[in-house]
């Protein structure tokens, strides 16, 4: 059926649209549930409206306009009786609103990646250099452990594949034991 399974890197959530939607919903559950944090569920249809009918950067235009071919009616907008600015017979055929929409997305998208890549090196790993990786650290009290005192980089590894432009298998040097997968910006040369 053409579906090709495809891992992500542990501990690299850049690249995905899904952790950036959780992030705009981390800052409003913040703002408006940081006193009563156990009550974080109750405004979930009012933030979900929020989102839906906030016009987005890279779009110029709000999900509801793309995903329904029109706005959708907001209590605000029904209360004030706002039918002439949600008419959608401006736009023209949903076809080329659609083309419009995503023209817009191939321009913030070249925008944000001149952005990203500005003054980024291209990475020079093959397959047998010793490198080190970042290592996820966290404090936990029931095991007397601070992060701020831990080693940030792991033990000497050899990159074992390189799957990816961007990541490669690391294995033990001696075993050959595949350890983990990793992104590049997690690596560091091993100098000894």
């Amino acid at each position: 059926m053409g579906i090709e399974h495809i891992t992500a890197t542990p501990y690299y959530p850049q690249a995905s649209l899904v952790e950036r939607g959780n992030r705009n919903l981390k800052s409003t559950r913040k703002i408006f549930k940081h006193e009563s944090q156990n009550l974080w569920d109750e405004d979930l249809l009012w933030l979900s409206l929020a989102f839906n009918t906030a016009i987005h950067e890279s779009t110029h235009s709000t999900p509801d306009l793309l995903y329904l071919g029109r706005e959708l009616k907001c209590p605000l907008g029904v209360r004030w009786d706002l039918t002439p600015v949600n008419n959608d017979n401006s736009n023209g055929t949903n076809q080329s609103f659609c083309t419009e929409a995503y023209r817009n997305l191939q321009v913030s998208r070249k925008r944000v990646a001149q952005r990203y890549n500005h003054g980024r090196k291209p990475h020079r790993y093959c397959v047998g250099d010793l490198v080190r990786y970042r290592l996820k650290l966290s404090s936990s009290k029931v095991q007397n452990v601070t992060a701020m005192l831990l080693l940030r980089w792991s033990a000497s590894v050899v990159t074992a594949k390189i799957i990816r432009q961007n990541v490669v298998l690391l294995a033990n040097p001696d075993t050959g034991e595949i350890n983990r997968r990793a992104h590049v910006s997690q690596l560091k040369p091993c100098v000894k």
